[in-house]
């Protein structure tokens, strides 16, 4: 039996169309292994967002927390009104993170983290809406075999998959309403789940907030931020949890 041997000046393989094959990386392919395009465009971003704001006339060292926090409360009894619509709103993105530790700036520990569950879950429940409304008969039609089989027992599990997905954020916010409201999830199960599960994470981020009105005290600050890396951490730990469970197993959404 003889082996063949490797030719050296063979010529690389073709398809029907003539197109070359190569296993050398095409350069998307090498931009999506790579973190740095995305940081360089984020970076632009944010520097373009600076220079905007700026032509626009917004005074940036008047950003700080007590500024904030005169600014929102100037709005008298209606404050925690318009901060939960602003929040709530499907159409302008804001980061979570930023407008939940917003609620802590202005209204505190308690009255902050209740205002920005029912902000955050008002956001959830109008981007899953749209989602529903607009895209899913769509999405449905394009679902086959696997995905279509775990679209099925994501709605079968609507809550404990919502509130996993809520305690174990690999998404932007905004882009995990969207994504349920194209799924088969129901729409009562998913706001209750997204409520009970923000929990944790809108109480770690307004305490934060909140410790930045008070600079005297910089345990507070110190605790707040021990308090956001035992979320990181106990998110992971949960993380691996679910990603060990048996994946035979119909009552686990993966």
């Amino acid at each position: 039996m003889t082996t063949a041997t490797p030719n050296p000046h063979a010529q690389p393989l073709a398809n029907p169309s003539g197109a070359i094959l190569s296993d050398a990386p095409t350069p998307t392919a090498v931009m999506r292994s790579s973190p740095w395009p995305k940081l360089i465009a984020l970076v632009v971003v944010g520097i373009g967002v600076f220079f905007g704001l700026r032509a626009l006339g917004v005074d940036f060292s008047r950003l700080d927390a007590q500024h904030i926090k005169q600014f929102v409360l100037s709005f008298g009894p209606w404050a925690p009104i318009i901060y939960i619509l602003a929040y709530g709103q499907p159409i302008v993105p804001l980061p979570a993170s930023l407008m939940t530790g917003l609620a802590g700036v202005t209204f505190g520990r308690g009255p902050g983290t209740l205002f920005a569950m029912i902000g955050a879950t008002l956001r959830a429940c109008t981007e899953f809406a749209i989602a529903r409304l607009l895209g899913r008969d769509a999405v449905a039609k394009l679902l086959k075999g696997k995905v279509a089989s775990l679209d099925q027992k994501i709605g079968q599990n609507s809550f404990k998959a919502v509130l996993l997905i809520r305690m174990i954020p690999n998404l932007p916010f905004d882009m995990q309403n969207y994504g349920l409201g194209f799924s088969q999830v129901r729409f009562a199960p998913y706001m209750i789940a997204t409520f009970l599960g923000i929990i944790p994470g809108s109480f770690a981020y307004v305490y934060l907030g909140e410790s930045l009105t008070d600079p005297k005290n910089l345990w507070k600050l110190g605790l707040a931020i021990l308090l956001i890396v035992a979320l990181m951490f106990g998110q992971k730990l949960l993380k691996a949890k679910q990603s060990s469970s048996s994946p035979g197993d119909p009552e686990s959404p993966k």
